[in-house]
């Protein structure tokens, strides 16, 4: 494969969230007792408690100049690291860390609509202070969010709204302040959007973070953000009294309408490294179910990533159970409430800083082993792994460091020390990626096309509408096989309603969702 140098540049998203609460030994364990590698999880009592508060809109803060004059691509002699991607069809979004110096760190902005094939740079957030770790996650269309770690004098979540990512005048930032409740030390904040929902209930955001607002004081608790459900610009942060941990993800099941947030955890009774995964209604986070369960271990599982799908949930993390560094992976079919184990990887060699994508029913994961990058891929969520392949051509250059690479459906970037410092650098995958093109008339239809370079298999499709609807509300179904290049047309059938509509395609982990106007059989002036 052939690797391309491309110039990231971030605008983020951030949210807090709040919740204390500790946990039981109460145990969830499968019923299945001919599998070996069932895990029994130990679930949390309670609910976790929440705090909102108004976000706070920052003022010029975007410079929409892409970078100085003397960093055209992201392979300067500066420092440019931790990149993050999202993917949108062809439109690619990335962002990564320009430091100039060890007290000045920037977040970079990158935008391809050609596929990857050629990045331009985007622009960049003037923040005070040193910012790092971006995350950015598409919500759909040419909607994008973003999010990153604050400097460490601060306590803010930031989010990144980029509403058009072809017009730069409808990218904002907002950012919301927990330091007078006590808040400090916001860490390793990663983002997941969905578009079911409120136009500004972009998502979730998970993160790791400190405070004193509890009676006894929290360090390092997993914590997750959201919007209000009701009020625009307002946000929930909410935690659970878990101390000591250190990394976190997100993922959005778009199927079952769930968000979903991952930790490593230090037990200290087991002293032990163990994972734990929340998991929240998207529909109703502040009523709606909401749980959290550790997945014990006897050994340490550190850096875990995550992704969801149709109650399918797969977390990969970093394992020492054969003493070297391997690729661990916990898989549940039923939301998150049971678990069993798998192995990514068991090479001698130490298999390092995992990241993790869902590209139709195809789960990928990323890895740094000797200093390149490889990628293994689950067709049956998590249960088997392929070989890994090998992505970067110049051996041995890949940083093994935490957040050296981000995943998406498309493909990977990574930070690569090929020229004596690092740089950022991009190569896709052989995947399909799914597009969905949403249209009305009698009932709705939806154009799906796999614009990939492999064929995509078995991807369940559902098309949902809500407002007043009599009859056809939703319809599922799945496509066997979508050839590259191939494009097919699925039907929600008849329908029967009045009113304004919301329509929502699911096909194989991606979405679409538009707005239309129902009348009788007919749905119309979808947008």
């Amino acid at each position: 494969m052939k690797g391309k140098a491309i110039l990231l540049g971030i605008v983020l998203i951030a949210a807090g969230l709040a919740t204390a609460n500790v946990f039981s030994s109460e145990t969830n364990t499968k019923t299945t007792a001919e599998s070996s590698n069932v895990i029994p999880a130990i679930m949390a009592k309670g609910e976790p408690h929440n705090l909102k508060v108004e976000g706070k809109v920052m003022e010029d803060a975007f410079v929409r100049a892409a970078v100085p004059a003397n960093i055209p691509v992201a392979n300067t002699e500066d420092t440019e690291y931790h990149p993050t991607i999202a993917v949108s069809g062809s439109t690619f979004f990335g962002g990564y860390v320009y430091a100039p110096s060890i007290i000045e760190q920037y977040i970079y902005m990158t935008v391809s609509t050609d596929g990857g094939k050629t990045f331009e740079p985007a622009g960049y957030w003037t923040i005070e202070g040193v910012t790092d770790y971006p995350s950015f996650a598409s919500w759909g269309g040419n909607t994008f969010y973003g999010t990153f770690m604050p400097d460490p004098n601060t306590a803010y979540t930031y989010l990144m709204e980029i509403q058009d990512i072809t017009d730069t005048a409808t990218w904002g930032l907002v950012y919301w302040d927990w330091s007078s409740y006590g808040w400090h030390d916001m860490m390793a904040p990663r983002i997941a959007c969905h578009n079911s929902q409120n136009p500004w209930e972009f998502g979730v955001i998970a993160f790791v973070a400190s405070t004193t607002y509890t009676e006894e004081e929290l360090i390092n608790g997993p914590h997750m953000f959201f919007a209000d459900p009701d009020t625009e610009n307002s946000g929930w942060i909410s935690w659970w009294g878990y101390p000591g941990c250190e990394h976190a993800d997100a993922a959005m099941d778009k199927t079952k309408n769930m968000m979903y947030a991952t930790y490593d955890y230090y037990n200290e009774t087991q002293a032990t490294w163990n994972i734990l995964v929340w998991g929240r209604s998207f529909d109703d986070p502040l009523e709606g179910d909401s749980y959290l369960v550790e997945i014990p271990t006897s050994y340490y599982a550190k850096s875990p990533a995550i992704v969801a799908d149709n109650d399918h949930v797969v977390v990969v993390a970093q394992s020492d159970e054969h003493i070297n560094q391997d690729i661990v992976c916990f898989y549940s079919s039923d939301g998150g409430l049971t678990w069993e184990t798998s192995y990514v990887t068991t090479a001698t060699q130490d298999d390092v800083a995992p990241d993790i994508t869902l590209s139709g029913n195809k789960i990928i994961c990323t890895f740094v082993r000797d200093g390149n990058l490889y990628y293994s891929s689950s067709e049956d969520w998590g249960a088997t792994w392929s070989e890994p392949v090998q992505i970067n051509e110049q051996d041995g250059t890949v940083s093994s460091e935490y957040g050296t690479s981000c995943a998406c459906p498309a493909g990977v970037v990574w930070t690569d020390m090929r020229n004596g410092n690092a740089d950022v650098y991009f190569d896709s995958f052989p995947s399909a990626v799914i597009t969905i093109e949403v249209g009305g008339g009698f009932g709705v239809k939806a154009t799906i096309s796999n614009e990939g370079t492999v064929a995509a298999e078995n991807l369940d499709w559902s098309i949902s509408l809500s407002g007043t609807v009599f009859m056809g509300s939703e319809k599922t179904g799945t496509i066997s096989s979508l050839a590259p290049g191939e494009s097919v047309t699925i039907k929600s059938g008849l329908v029967l309603g009045i009113g304004k509509t919301t329509v929502t395609v699911n096909v194989g982990g991606t979405s679409a969702s538009a707005s239309g106007f129902i009348l009788g059989p007919f749905v119309v002036g979808i947008k």
